[in-house]
């Protein structure tokens, strides 16, 4: 039962769209933390070292958390796009990589203690002491840090959710003018062409577009190689980007879920589900007030 729980509690959704400026500020703060604390609390033998020397080395190694935290945050995702995307974070992929930035930073730091002369005995007995150590204090921190985090979260986005989903049913989204919709490839010649009314959301999937098209029963798609911002700019107020990869027709819009992630759209005559990133949420959940006022 217990183990049940915790695979649940695993798999679900965890906040994962920061953006570069974003990482780079928590990895400093986080760098700031660790060459604080080795400043105050002196472990690792740091209580022998005095003076300017003492707080040199836990500058350094707040650099190299900086550097371990920047690497993993922004050029580990860069090559491995699938396993990082937002809308499938999940609970269990934030543990494991919170503990991977322990093990990588506990080497930086072995290493540089090796090199450095700073420490006694051999460099995989280095890694182990630091590594044992590390992950036996920091572990349960994370764990609860997660959980709380993720609670926060949910709770935060399923209550407006709710709200926003009890507007829209007592005052729907109205249907405005049926307009035809003319996309263009990036050469700027005609492919495709669909009525406001047929078109859910457009989808980014690299160096295409996926057309989303609802025709009564029926759902299909259509591919169009141009990027996300040049078709927006073509298009009518009722469609607003509501995420990086995502523009959603807002006249389509049934309900909005939240999870700890954010929050997503359902629309008409499908199942699927549009995400909405948390930097855009304000502009999105304003724009369906509007329309729904």
């Amino acid at each position: 039962m217990v183990i049940d729980k915790i695979k649940s509690w695993g798999c679900k959704p965890y906040p994962n769209d920061e953006s570069l400026l974003t990482r780079l500020k928590r990895a400093a703060v986080f760098a700031t933390f660790v060459a604080a604390f080795l400043a105050f609390f002196r472990p690792f033998n740091l209580d022998s070292i005095g003076g300017w020397t003492l707080y040199l080395i836990c500058f350094e190694f707040g650099v190299i958390a900086f550097l371990c935290i920047a690497f993993l945050g922004i050029v580990v995702p860069h090559f491995f796009p699938k396993f990082f995307e937002p809308q499938n974070w999940v609970v269990w992929k934030e543990f494991l990589f919170t503990i991977l930035h322990f093990v990588v930073i506990g080497i930086a730091n072995a290493a540089f203690l090796y090199i450095m002369n700073y420490t006694q005995g051999g460099f995989w007995e280095v890694i182990i002491d630091l590594q044992v150590s590390t992950l036996a204090v920091g572990i349960f921190p994370v764990f609860f840090y997660i959980y709380y985090d993720q609670a926060k979260y949910f709770k935060k986005y399923a209550q407006e959710a709710q709200k926003m989903t009890s507007q829209i049913k007592e005052h729907p989204i109205g249907a405005q003018e049926d307009q035809l919709l003319v996309f263009k490839n990036e050469n700027g010649e005609v492919e495709y062409q669909v009525p406001t009314s047929q078109l859910l959301f457009v989808k980014s999937d690299g160096n295409y577009l996926e057309l989303i098209i609802s025709d009564t029963e029926t759902v299909k798609k259509q591919l169009l190689r141009n990027r996300i911002k040049n078709v927006l700019e073509e298009m009518p107020t009722v469609f607003v980007r509501c995420h990086r990869s995502y523009i959603v027709n807002l006249e389509k819009v049934r309900s909005v879920d939240g999870n700890a992630r954010g929050y997503e759209l359902t629309l008409a005559n499908t199942e699927l589900k549009v995400p909405v990133s948390r930097n855009l949420a304000g502009s999105v959940l304003s724009a369906i007030e509007q329309k729904t006022a």
